[in-house]
């Protein structure tokens, strides 16, 4: 690591700067594109606005911004550093490009008070996020999109154990620009990289903002099977998470999650994570807590051999005992969605964050009550 950052002449002379692109890429899909293990396709689009069983379209040749690399590149390609004059201008010609073409498909996403960036990658709209940005399944979201047009989305999925969140733009559009897929597995430390975002917001004067850098570290938990998060040194600021990160030849690889301790140690979703739990996302599933946070908690605990969801214990500071949820009482759904066991009781509780408004209906000697809580962390 220390090694690559000791060539830092290369990035001041071209690279390692904050670019606003304002051209556009014109065309809908491109047609040709390299083989590429894409996102499963396959799996049941259910749509809340159209209830279909149409499958998603994730092929890789359905995406705008593959750009090809001048073969006098090849070494720069793999993550070589320029060693003439000529591959310096090539690499800036290249990553020039590829920004122009990525912006189309880099957009601004607000869901709640969470502010962030999107990217799109298939053309009836799916668009990859960070969970922390989505913030929970069957939320409404508003996506700006590179010219400034506001549309409406729908969130899905999101595996906050990596950050990793699913949207749908709402309607019936079969032709929204989107991103060629890449692969994380192959990816090596010096790589070259672009992330694209809209840090602070969209701003018409700016357009999605550009960085180049390289890829730092790839960290890969030991049981398994495929890299959980890449750092690089494309520095990252308030607004660009859930914003994309792509490869020098246009293949999206990551989605921007966090920043590190250094400015320079920033940390994106592999875009394999998203492979590997389409189904799940796609379905609206979520699981895990996110990195950093503890897990949500209410403060009830139920009667042992009893299934039901019976408060029979309160935790003193807990969520519940604060909001007025007594001893006895019997819930019966959460948010609106009923339950019959303490399990799913559980499960409801785990889907939200700490500071998230739940409501509860509850059975208290034969009155129905409804509760509202602010959910709490659980003790380490």
């Amino acid at each position: 690591m220390r090694s690559l950052r000791s060539h830092r002449w290369l990035a001041v002379l071209y690279f390692f700067f904050t670019l606003s692109v304002s051209g556009s890429y014109n065309g809908a899909c491109a047609q040709e594109a390299p083989s590429l293990r894409p996102i499963p396709s396959g799996v049941s689009n259910a749509q809340p606005e159209a209830h279909s069983a149409r499958k998603v379209d994730v092929r890789p040749d359905r995406g705008v911004t593959l750009i090809a690399v001048d073969e006098r590149l090849e070494n720069v390609l793999k993550g070589g550093d320029p060693r003439t004059l000529e591959e310096l201008q090539l690499l800036e010609a290249q990553q020039s490009e590829v920004a122009r073409a990525i912006e189309k498909v880099t957009v601004n996403v607000r869901q709640g008070s969470a502010q962030g960036s999107g990217v799109i990658i298939t053309p009836d709209g799916f668009v990859l996020t960070a969970a922390h940005v989505a913030g929970n399944a069957n939320l409404k979201a508003e996506i700006i999109l590179h010219d400034g047009r506001r549309v409406e989305a729908n969130t899905y999925g999101l595996n906050r154990n990596k950050d990793a969140g699913l949207m749908k733009i709402i309607g019936s559009r079969e032709d929204w620009p989107c991103a060629t897929l890449g692969q994380s597995s192959n990816l090596r430390v010096g790589q070259w990289c672009i992330a694209s975002g809209h840090p602070g917001g969209w701003r018409p004067e700016r357009g999605a903002v550009i960085r180049v850098g390289r890829i730092l570290g790839i960290n890969q938990a030991p049981h398994e099977n495929s890299a959980n998060t890449l750092f690089t040194d494309c520095t990252l600021i308030g607004g660009d998470s859930g914003g994309p990160l792509f490869s020098l030849d246009g293949k999206l690889i990551g989605i921007h999650s966090r920043i590190g301790v250094e400015l320079a140690d920033n940390m994106h979703v592999p875009i394999d994570v998203f492979a590997e739990d389409w189904n799940r996302l796609a379905g609206k599933e979520v699981w895990g807590v996110l990195p950093g946070y503890r897990k949500p908690a209410i403060g009830v605990v139920g009667k042992i051999g009893d299934d039901r969801p019976l408060v029979t214990t309160l935790e003193k500071s807990g969520a519940a005992r604060k909001a007025g949820v007594e001893i006895g009482d019997l819930i019966l759904a959460v948010n609106g969605k009923n339950i019959s066991t303490f399990d799913e009781l559980s499960l409801a509780v785990a889907a939200t964050m700490p500071g998230d408004t739940m409501q509860l209906t509850v059975d208290r000697g034969g009155q129905l009550l409804r509760i509202t809580l602010i959910v709490g962390e659980a003790a380490e």
